[in-house]
């Protein structure tokens, strides 16, 4: 009957931890008896304190992550805004066609690396919980109108012809954070202008019977150096979000263009 209930207690403890995802409390163990189930009792103290140290250890060092990325934009703020400034004068300087290219050149590379900086460091905000998440009764076709609406003089600055399916009537809603799907287009959006501009084309659609928000281009695809370069902070981001709000993006991307589907998960 001893030897029943202690082999009871250790299968409970042992069944908490696996139940609520948690780690247990260490089960009393008589150091002076040390019989078998005493040394299996005091070898998953050891090791539930190993768990507990390396969860620890994996908090401290994701908090000198978060601390460092966020020291190291800020800091290269203000090199890059220098940058920018003697840019901007030498365009003011008479140079050769090629030295003008450059400066054009070198602009853009400053622009783009600002731009990977604050995807960064959204990501970072948004891993450690900093950014608040409030899912919602969504009207998904009405988020996405209003999206397009948004970005349309953008891409009609780069020439780039949209071709827009949103139904006028009907529509579907998804429990989601209305901010973090506005989030999600602009990435999407921003992609096509870094990286699929070429095409000239984006498709647009939202498909209240499968319950889908796709976005299409006629760009060089997700292989290519210049998506390699920008966009995987971004679709982190993204894919992040998504699979907290329980959707997913399918992703088809070819030398002719990319294809992203959003749908539940």
């Amino acid at each position: 009957m001893k030897l029943q209930k202690r082999l009871a207690r250790l299968q409970e403890v042992m069944s908490f931890s696996a139940n609520h995802n948690s780690f247990p409390k260490p089960i009393p163990v008589q150091r002076d008896r040390m019989d078998e189930i005493d040394q299996l009792g005091s070898s998953f103290n050891w090791m539930i304190q190993q768990l507990e140290d390396s969860r620890k250890r994996e908090y401290e060092e994701e908090l000198l992550r978060h601390r460092l990325i966020a020291n190291l934009s800020h800091d290269l703020r203000t090199p890059l805004t220098i940058l920018r400034g003697h840019v901007t004068r030498l365009n003011k300087e008479s140079i050769s066609l090629e030295g003008q290219n450059s400066l054009t050149e070198m602009n853009h590379t400053i622009t783009r690396v600002g731009d990977l900086m604050d995807d960064l460091l959204s990501y970072t905000l948004l891993t450690s919980g900093k950014h608040p998440f409030h899912p919602t009764s969504t009207d998904i076709g009405r988020l996405v109108r209003a999206s397009i609406a948004a970005w349309y003089p953008a891409f009609e600055e780069k020439e780039i012809q949209l071709d827009v399916d949103l139904p006028t009537e009907e529509t579907f809603y998804w429990e989601a954070d209305p901010k973090w799907m506005t989030r999600v287009l602009d990435n999407l959006f921003q992609n096509i202008l870094r990286h699929a501009a070429e095409g000239k084309y984006a498709n647009i659609v939202v498909d209240v019977e499968k319950e889908q928000i796709i976005v299409a281009d006629r760009g060089p695809g997700m292989d290519n150096s210049s998506y390699e370069r920008g966009a995987g902070i971004g679709l982190s981001t993204s894919n992040y979000m998504l699979k907290k709000m329980k959707l997913k993006a399918d992703f088809t991307s070819n030398e002719n263009g990319t294809r992203v589907a959003i749908g539940r998960a």
